[in-house]
């Protein structure tokens, strides 16, 4: 057993020691470990949910998850998927309270690219599925219980660590009304030594446009003017999570500029549903930070500082809530040179982003009242936590020791407040 896998059992401890109280309300709490079969190393952003129930989770880089199954769904199946590899579905009444699994997961080894994909017209398909997200969207009101976290590094410095669980009230899929945001929980600790004028971060809006399909205007690659600057090619039929997808490429057209993107979208050959979007901003054309990319959407402030983007990914993610469509996960990887003279800053941060949607609520009607505004910083509202701060949430497990590093920035904020007290 490495040393990493060691850490992040011992980060998972905290979370096992509640499930007895789970217990007692007759709910299941699980835990393990999803590897695959071909060469038994962990497999990364599993989703390990309750299958069309909007309840689940994901694997860490150690493959590892915790799960809280509802007493009301024991009749139901857990679902364990990953792109390229075959679903597994276990029987959740075959487990047991506490349980820690071992899943295996075989490679998805089945070609469907047999068709000949010049038949295949890519924008009528993207077309087709934007005119039918009234039908295949939950299109009526629903509550998405979420959790981030946001990571941003140099090298090994910890620069910013934040975490939030929050509700999402979102009216449908076509409805137009605005969504609405719910803080539950936060905690953000920043170093203020190597990043003093800067913040990466959410608001409720930038939470809200991650949904690309509810938020077709904000997408630079699906709304009207995207639509026209970017060439998009079918590339094969493929299966994704157990669905039958078009897979669709897509790149910007010549002489389209900046603000283009590069990625790939998969749309379900059945239902035209958009299922799954992987994509980036375009580099080759890219002069100046801020593309409407990822990074540049989470950017809360900056002082003397200059910018320049070296890589930008973002993954989103859909899942089946009955016969109905909605958000499942969102993952952002960017990678940004932060440079100023005055502060003398000049190196590399890395910003890792992760958004799990853990509960989806389709029973309560009535929206909420919403504290926090639209383009409020989400780090300003800081609650507190310890180890045991999401004990009472499904949450994602860290790919790194989340503790160590909120303790590593308090060090270096009190080192550096007793160098300039007087």
């Amino acid at each position: 057993m490495n040393n990493r896998f060691l850490r992040t059992l011992i980060y998972l401890w905290p979370i096992l020691l509640v499930y007895p109280v789970y217990a007692q309300q007759g709910n299941i709490s699980i835990s393990g470990k999803v590897t695959g079969f071909e060469d038994g190393q962990p497999v990364r952003q599993a989703s390990v949910s309750i299958n069309k129930k909007g309840i689940g989770t994901a694997t860490n880089a150690a493959g590892l998850f915790a799960l809280m199954i509802p007493a009301a769904n024991q009749a139901d199946t857990l679902k364990i998927s990953c792109i390229g590899f075959k679903t597994k579905q276990l029987p959740i009444t075959d487990l047991k309270n506490g349980e820690e699994l071992n899943i295996v997961l075989e490679k998805n080894t089945r070609e469907l690219k047999e068709v000949t994909i010049a038949y295949y017209d890519a924008p009528k398909i993207i077309q087709k599925a934007i005119d039918r997200i009234p039908e295949n969207y939950l299109n009526q009101p629903h509550i998405l219980r979420g959790f981030y976290r946001m990571y941003t590094y140099s090298d090994d410095n910890p620069l910013q660590l934040s975490e939030a669980v929050f509700d999402v009230y979102n009216f449908g899929y076509a409805d137009t009304r605005a969504d609405l945001f719910r803080l539950i929980k936060a905690r953000n600790e920043k170093n203020d030594r190597d990043f003093s004028s800067l913040e990466f971060g959410q608001k409720p809006n930038s939470i809200f446009e991650e949904d690309i399909v509810n938020h077709l205007h904000a997408c630079g690659f699906l709304n009207k003017e995207g639509l026209t600057r970017h060439q998009y090619y079918v590339t094969g039929i493929v299966d994704m999570k157990g669905y039958r997808v078009y897979e669709i490429e897509f790149k910007e057209k010549p002489g389209a500029g900046d603000k283009t993107f590069r990625g790939k979208l998969y749309i379900d050959t059945k239902t035209y549903a958009f299922v799954y979007f992987d994509f980036g901003s375009n580099l080759d054309d890219l002069q100046n930070f801020g593309t409407g990319n990822f990074a540049e959407r989470s950017l809360m402030k900056t002082g003397d500082v200059d910018f320049g983007l070296l890589y930008d990914n973002s993954k989103v993610s859909y899942q089946e809530v009955g016969k109905k469509w909605v958000l499942a996960s969102v993952e952002g990887d960017d990678s940004v040179t932060v440079r100023s003279s005055k502060l003398t800053y000049d190196y590399i941060a890395h910003v890792k982003f992760n958004y799990q949607i853990t509960a989806v609520d389709t029973t309560q009607k009535e929206s909420f009242n919403s504290k926090l505004g639209r383009n409020d910083d989400i780090n300003a509202y800081k609650s507190n936590g310890d180890e045991k701060f999401w004990k009472d949430y499904n949450i994602l497990l860290s790919d790194y020791d989340t503790e160590g590093i909120f303790k590593q920035i308090q060090a270096i904020n009190k080192l550096k407040k007793v160098k300039t007290d007087p």
